[in-house]
């Protein structure tokens, strides 16, 4: 089977999008435990966690497709496929982890069609999670795309598609990109409190779930901004020389602004994004959405 992963290129793509890997799991919270990768993608986060020496790790798949190679073998280290996230309880067994790593999962479907259940899936990995044992999560944060009463009924794609026509100049041009972003990633549609059609995970009604489900909540913020370059799925084909020496360059910058002391300063963090943002954007044309990050422990 062909994973998510290859069909949308993201063995390049995925370096220009987001950072999130030394700076989503702090790595004190990993030796001699058990972690769980959940949705490990290509692997790179895994790649991290297990370097970190954990007691185990365990990483899955929605995909019937091959481990990570270079943790393919390696003691201590499991790779199940075929486990979506209505499956974590039927397949995972009960009190086994002690870090639980969802990275970019809560705002995709758990169920059919659109459907995103987040008190479903914090119920069963609260389930996994042992007494003491942490859940971290991070998405796209919910952004608004238009707020036109009028087209609330259409479906989605017409909605789409019709949607660039209600703007002009450079807001058009960003509702373009995110249209774009929307279909090549297939973000569900999600209502905003009053009405909106937008996507992605609203920050505080995540914290509230967090809360009902009996986790405490130890930091929410938002981290880091998910970096889409307007244009890659249309041109990536006869392009892919291009963005991969982009998502170098992308990936190189987060790098050395992330490491930056500042960076860990949630008041500060706001002026390096800004850096951050301002260098990238010298190089291509991106749209930007904030990515928010949970971590909480089970009581």
């Amino acid at each position: 089977m062909t994973s998510w992963e290859l069909q949308r290129n993201w063995d390049i793509v995925r370096y220009i999008v987001y950072y999130l890997v030394e700076n989503l799991v702090p790595p004190d919270l990993i030796p001699g435990r058990d972690v769980i990768d959940f949705s490990a993608g290509l692997g790179d986060l895994s790649e991290f966690i297990y370097a970190q020496g954990p007691a185990s790790l365990l990483s899955t798949s929605p995909d019937d497709v091959a481990p990570p190679a270079s943790l393919a073998g390696k003691a201590g280290f499991r790779f199940l496929t075929g486990i979506h996230a209505s499956d974590i309880n039927r397949r995972i067994p009960p009190a086994s982890a002690d870090l639980f790593v969802a990275r970019m999962v809560f705002q995709f479907p758990t169920d059919e069609k659109d459907r995103v259940d987040v008190d479903g899936m914090l119920a069963q990995i609260f389930g996994v999670l042992r007494p003491g044992g942490r859940l971290i999560m991070c998405s796209h944060e919910f952004t608004q795309l238009d707020d036109h009463p009028d087209d609330r009924e259409l479906p989605f794609d017409q909605y789409l598609d019709e949607l660039p026509a209600h703007h002009t100049g450079r807001s058009a041009q960003r509702i373009q990109g995110l249209v774009e972003m929307i279909q090549s990633i297939g973000i569900p549609p999600r209502e905003g409190v009053h009405g909106q059609t937008g996507f992605g995970l609203k920050g505080l009604m995540a914290v509230d779930s967090f809360v009902r489900c009996g986790f405490n909540i130890e930091s929410a913020a938002e981290i880091e901004d998910f970096t889409f370059p307007v244009g890659v799925s249309h041109d990536f084909s006869h392009r892919k020389e291009y963005y991969r020496n982009l998502a170098e360059a992308v990936f190189q910058i987060k790098r050395t602004h992330i490491q930056r002391p500042e960076f860990q300063d949630k008041y500060a963090r706001t002026g390096v994004l800004r850096e951050i943002l301002a260098e990238i954007t010298k190089l291509h044309h991106f749209v930007t959405v904030p990515i928010f990050k949970i971590q909480a422990i089970k009581p």
